[in-house]
């Protein structure tokens, strides 16, 4: 079954939008690269349009052919150092969910 892993944040007072700009950045250029991201179906991030109040401020939705190839995108080291260096800092809020389909 295919797997699709939604996580939503919220960034700490005084996250600007440059710094916002630069993670997303980041983070597709790793996707773009495919490197160990072996069953990588889609994957979308960005910030909130701010069309309605009380939503988080960044989200990122990713499908993956199965739970193995989600693993391996939540494990790849490149991941984990974008999250350690430039996204945990600036989390006030997070939510994730991942489902099968």
């Amino acid at each position: 079954m295919a797997v699709t892993h939604v996580v939503t944040f919220s960034w700490a007072e005084g996250t600007s939008a440059a710094t916002v700009e630069d993670i997303l950045e980041n983070l597709q250029s790793w996707i773009d690269r495919k490197e160990g991201l072996e069953g990588l179906v889609s994957w979308q991030a960005g910030p909130d349009l701010g069309v309605n109040e009380g939503n988080a401020s960044f989200a990122v939705s990713a499908t993956f052919t199965d739970r193995e190839a989600y693993l391996r995108y939540r494990d790849h080291p490149e991941h984990k150092k974008i999250i350690a260096e430039q996204i945990a800092p600036l989390v006030a809020a997070r939510s994730a969910v991942q489902f099968e389909h």
